[in-house]
């Protein structure tokens, strides 16, 4: 594997993890990986052709003071432009490096096509968490496409329709036993000419490659190449005994991978269904408090929706069309879900403040993406229909309290030392004394 492609095994790592046991059942044994590298910068050249044979550079997404280099042409790698570097450096190496800014949410649009197009081939689809590279289940499939060979061939010319050519003609492909062997195959495979590995050749293959390509995290990966372990094949003659008192389960792990007994099947991918809601404006807004008075419409908008009614939010997404083309995107990804307005309009303007849009924008959407466990506040009173909350007044009146009343008032008192909720209890209804006719009364049911 060149040094190139080890880059891109390292960052890859930690991408494929243990799935359960549920979904081990469900998934695919045998797994062909698609990958396509710098796929974000490969579909900005497919719009700028002009630009195909210059030194191109596309900037980090998620910078916005000191900016990085992400992604970086062939001419512009030959010139010593490395992913990560400072713009200034990279300038400095190739005067002539022209900079692109990303385009998250069409990138995002071509991984949507392009899972829809493999859906078409096989049933089960696994993307990675880079764009770029999905892992696809192929058991059960040689009767309807024949042997290995002619199974990825098909696949490939699926690509044809939302790829063009060059794309296609510059996509690996790799084909072994399990996820982790399909990437190291697809990692080693040239342009147009897949790699296959079968179930009895799949240790040998492993062995001769390098360490870098394990999904371990990188640290693990520098002591093994400090002690002299390279290759797959130099870990698998160390025992598993002195592997775990140095790694603990990340060195079982390694060892059953580089070995070929461990075997992780394609999970089967569901599509999520967000709830999206959108705003367009009439000028471009470039002030970060205009942008923040636009979520807070667009919470109110999209918690009102009858689709997340019940539910809380977990995760979220905001997109931005930018003055003068491009686009701009801020997920975030919340640890407790919640469902007011106030605490998702706090998360949100903390994401922009540290990653604001580089030019003003144009529209403006929110996505929840992720959904928790149902809210309870919203079921405090049981207003799934018109009459329920007065069936729950009714409730109280005669000393009843409802469960979920019951459980709210605890955690307060919990968090306070007292109740701060209050009963009205009647006493002298007839006195002439105001005050006399009624009570409050701590309620601690």
């Amino acid at each position: 594997m060149s040094s190139h492609l080890l880059a891109h095994a390292a960052r890859a790592r930690g991408t494929l993890r243990p799935p359960t046991t549920a979904t081990a059942r469900k998934g695919s044994r045998t797994a062909l990986c698609l990958w396509l590298p710098t796929f974000e910068l490969r579909l900005e050249l497919v719009r700028s052709p002009e630009l195909d044979q210059t030194s191109v550079a596309l900037l980090s997404p998620e910078e916005s003071v000191r900016r990085t280099v992400w992604q970086v042409s062939e001419r512009a790698f030959e010139a010593g432009v490395r992913p990560g570097q400072l713009v200034s450096q990279a300038v400095s190496l190739c005067a002539s490096l022209t900079l692109l800014e990303p385009d998250p949410a069409h990138y995002d649009a071509a991984v949507e096509e392009l899972l829809e197009a493999l859906a078409q081939r096989s049933p089960i689809l696994e993307p990675a968490p880079e764009r770029g590279k999905v892992f696809l289940g192929m058991d059960g499939l040689g009767r309807l496409y024949g042997s290995p060979p002619n199974q990825v061939n098909a696949v490939l010319r699926c690509l044809f329709q939302v790829l063009p050519p060059p794309l296609v003609a510059a996509t690996r492909a790799g084909w072994a036993p399990g996820t982790f062997g399909a990437w190291v195959a697809a990692a080693h495979a040239r342009p147009g000419k897949p790699v296959i590995v079968s179930e009895d050749n799949l240790p040998r293959f492993l062995a001769r490659c390098p360490v870098a390509a394990l999904p371990v995290e990188e640290e693990m990966v520098t002591r093994l190449e400090r002690l002299g372990v390279k290759t797959l094949g130099a870990l698998t003659r160390l025992p598993e005994p002195a592997l775990v008192a140095q790694f603990g389960q990340d060195g079982r792990d390694a060892l059953a991978w580089a070995s070929g007994r461990r075997v992780d099947p394609v999970r089967p991918w569901h599509k999520p269904r967000p709830i999206r809601v959108s705003l367009d404006f009439p000028t471009p807004v470039g002030q970060v408090s205009f942008l923040h008075n636009a979520l807070d419409r667009l919470l109110e908008r999209g918690l009102a929706r009858p689709a997340r009614r019940g539910r809380s939010i977990q995760e979220m997404r905001v997109t931005g069309r930018l003055e003068g083309g491009g686009s701009w995107v801020a997920e975030v990804v919340l640890k407790e879900p919640g469902s007011t307005p106030k605490q998702l309009a706090y998360v949100l303007r903390s994401r922009i403040e540290l990653t604001p849009p580089p030019r003003a924008v144009e529209a403006l959407a929110l996505e929840f993406v992720q959904f928790g466990p149902p809210s309870t506040q919203e079921d405090l009173f049981g207003r799934a229909d018109g009459g329920a909350r007065a069936a729950e007044g009714r409730t109280l009146t005669e000393g009843r309290v409802p469960p979920s009343l019951r459980k709210a008032v605890r955690e307060l008192t919990l968090r306070l030392g007292a109740s701060p909720l209050y009963r009205v209890v009647e006493l002298d209804p007839w006195s002439r004394i105001p005050e006399r006719r009624h009570a409050l009364l701590r309620f601690e049911p």
